[in-house]
């Protein structure tokens, strides 16, 4: 993860006079703030009892990071609370742990949580950020985004933005507290773009620029996703997560959430 970062700050630099800036901006219509955040990707399951095990101390540390990672907790499940296997959920914590280095096998549990890792990033050039706000209709979520390059870039850049929802009550093998165990940033969906349908779902989101983009460039896009009617509007946010796109591969840029 620490090579990647670095790669993304290096690409930023180096092509920042290789072609005319494109003029095309977008009037922002939500604030950004310039700031980096890292991931913290856990994959679990309900029917393992490690993990149920060490579910405590797992989410004890995604409360303690989330003001410098989005914590996300990929879920296989047998049914219920959770639904079923989630495919394109688990292809892409696969690619990203592919990428980052990651243990793949369930349960994860510490094995990614890479603290230097994060606190570099933290630390680093902001690329490009976001920020999201949320507004139901029954059980439908509209999710406003708009994007903000805090330097000039080229390449193709994609927005995933994911639904995680806290507080959700379900069984957990190897926890003490099942069949009312207590989960918390559990990935439920990837919205997609209002102006789509539910079939164009992609895990590593959807593009919002390509080319070069100059300092300050700006992109609003809207997504959309249903959410289950006892979901608190309250437990619900949005992982943004950023990546760029080089050849066949997705490489993190920036993530963000509140």
């Amino acid at each position: 993860m620490k090579k990647i970062i670095y790669l993304v700050g290096f690409l930023a630099f180096t092509t920042a006079c290789k072609k005319p800036v494109s003029d095309l901006e977008v009037t922002p219509t939500l604030e950004v703030e310039k700031k980096n955040m890292g991931v913290l990707g856990v994959r679990s399951a309900t029917w393992c009892s490690v993990c149920g095990a060490g579910l405590n101390n797992t989410q004890n540390v995604l409360e303690l990071n989330k003001n410098q990672a989005v914590g996300m907790v990929f879920k296989d499940a047998f049914s219920g609370e959770f639904g079923s296997h989630s495919d394109w959920g688990n292809n892409l914590f696969s690619k990203v742990a592919t990428q980052f280095g990651l243990a793949t096998s369930v349960p994860t549990n510490f094995q990614n949580f890479n603290h230097n890792s994060v606190q570099e990033h933290v630390e680093g050039q902001t690329v490009v950020n976001g920020n999201y706000d949320i507004q139901f209709n029954g059980n439908e979520m509209i999710i406003r985004t708009t994007t903000k390059f805090f330097t000039q870039f080229e390449g193709e850049v994609y927005i995933a933005p994911f639904v995680i929802v806290n507080n959700l009550v379900g069984a957990q093998i190897g926890h003490p507290q099942t069949p009312n165990t207590v989960h918390t940033r559990y990935v439920a969906d990837v919205a997609y773009p209002v102006n789509k349908d539910e079939e164009s779902k992609f895990e590593w989101g959807y593009m919002i620029s390509a080319g070069v983009v100059r300092d300050g460039h700006t992109v609003n896009m809207d997504f959309k996703s249903i959410k289950k009617s006892h979901w608190s509007n309250n437990n619900i946010s949005i992982g943004l997560v950023y990546f760029r796109k080089v050849g066949n591969d997705f490489i993190f840029i920036n993530a963000f959430t509140k």
